[in-house]
């Protein structure tokens, strides 16, 4: 967000024009006690009050900077906002639609207990679309609550769906908390067969593999189609390619691995990380020789 949507001269432009601009660092204590204050759960959080002091909306993750914008814009003139589809919904009370959206704003406020009486709406409806998220949501709250029947349904049921690959990678993240390598990697295994041609969890599961140092010939054909299918975003290319690179040097392929990290360093020179993992290779290759 500091690198591009933060630093947008539109962006830059709006915020001064229309609110009060703060950065509050969550690791001091008065960062701290603001976060807990309103249910703060993921990093960035950027939270929008009114002069009061009461939060008109939140914004969680990365936004690119149009997408930050029309998200700003909606807060000043009052749309999107949870009061906003509150409103709606009085007018409108058979809305799935609203009802859903109703919902995700109070998990995202992590009022779990409010979004679930809107997430129930939505199952006993007949939307099709809605439906599918209301469910998956509905299981993700018993997931955080250690019961993951709901979530497995849900995997098995869905294969192809779009909360289907949020949902193996919390099977994932659960089992590696574990420390239960068989099912991490057997969800791994899941995600791949489910997902293919998504680049993120083929460059997630060659990552894995490498760290595991397992399954590393299926690890490095995955890396190299995540590559392929990359090329348009070539920031992501480079940390895929260190996947590549890392995983070749696992396999005692070190020139190979040195070539692959030095196109990693072509496309983000100013990355640190790249050069200090071609002085790995090149370390461990003068061993090797």
């Amino acid at each position: 967000m500091d690198a591009d949507t933060f630093t947008d001269k539109q962006i830059i432009s709006f915020c001064e024009e229309n609110f009060i601009n703060l950065k509050i660092n969550t690791d001091t204590d008065y960062g701290h006690e603001l976060f807990d204050k309103f249910n703060g759960v993921n990093l960035p959080t950027i939270l929008l009050l009114d002069s009061n002091g009461n939060e008109i909306d939140r914004f969680i993750g990365y936004h690119k900077p149009i997408a930050y914008l029309k998200k700003i814009t909606d807060i000043k003139n009052n749309i999107n906002t949870l009061e906003y589809f509150l409103g709606e919904y009085k007018l409108y009370p058979d809305s799935t639609s609203l009802a859903l959206q109703i919902g995700n704003k109070y998990l995202q406020r992590n009022l779990d207990d409010t979004a679930k009486i809107y997430f129930e709406h939505v199952i006993s409806g007949s939307n099709n679309k809605n439906y599918q998220e209301a469910v998956y949501r509905l299981a993700f709250l018993e997931y955080e609550n250690g019961h993951f029947e709901k979530i497995l349904n849900f995997i098995d049921k869905n294969p192809d769906s779009d909360f289907t690959y949020s949902a193996i990678r919390s099977m994932i993240r659960y089992y590696r908390g574990e420390s239960d390598t068989i099912l991490e990697v057997k969800y791994y295994e899941k995600l791949i067969d489910f997902f293919p041609t998504n680049a993120s969890g083929l460059n997630s599961y060659g990552w894995r593999m490498s760290e595991l140092e397992i399954n590393l010939d299926k690890a490095l054909i995955k890396a190299q189609l995540a590559v392929e299918l990359s090329f348009d975003d070539p920031l992501s290319q480079a940390g895929i390619l260190d996947t590549e690179a890392e995983i070749l040097w696992k396999l005692g392929r070190i020139e190979e691995a040195i070539i692959i990290i030095q196109r990693s360093i072509q496309i983000d020179p100013d990355k640190d990380y790249y050069k200090e993992q071609k002085e790995k290779f090149q370390k461990s290759l003068a061993i090797h020789q």
